[in-house]
């Protein structure tokens, strides 16, 4: 396997032309508090975007883990550590896929979509579910 130089590099040669979930570890602390710096977290490409979820897309060339927002018709990735600026998604974009869960250290895996029973839909849950 060749040298690969930067994280997104790694991305693309690994996980890009994936169709079944994978993991990544998340770097920084843009999305704290519900994700903290190193937690992991697992990403299903096949999952459709919708408003509020947590998603991984590409945009000018950049690989972004934020919060999917839409407002008044405008479509924006949010940090939810308030000390970072929203991202207006003004040009077109690449959605990699959505969070469906994620393991912190020492505690249990939060899960952000359950079935459910009656309607047989997927319901998202922005905070998380634990289901261990």
């Amino acid at each position: 396997m060749p040298d690969l130089d930067t994280p997104q590099e790694l991305f693309q040669s690994s996980c890009s032309s994936n169709s079944e979930p994978f993991a990544l570890q998340n770097l920084g602390d843009y999305m704290e508090p519900e994700f903290s710096e190193n937690c992991i977290i697992i990403i299903d490409p096949g999952m459709q975007i919708h408003n509020h979820a947590y998603a991984i897309i590409r945009y000018e060339n950049e690989l972004y883990f934020r919060q999917y927002l839409e407002r008044g018709g405008r479509k924006f990735l949010i940090c939810l550590n308030t000390k970072y600026d929203d991202i207006e998604l003004a040009g077109e974009f690449q959605v990699v896929g959505c969070v469906i869960q994620q393991k912190q250290r020492k505690q249990k895996g939060l899960h952000y979509y359950q079935l459910n029973e009656s309607s047989k839909e997927l319901d998202f849950s922005p905070n998380g579910t634990s289901l261990e």
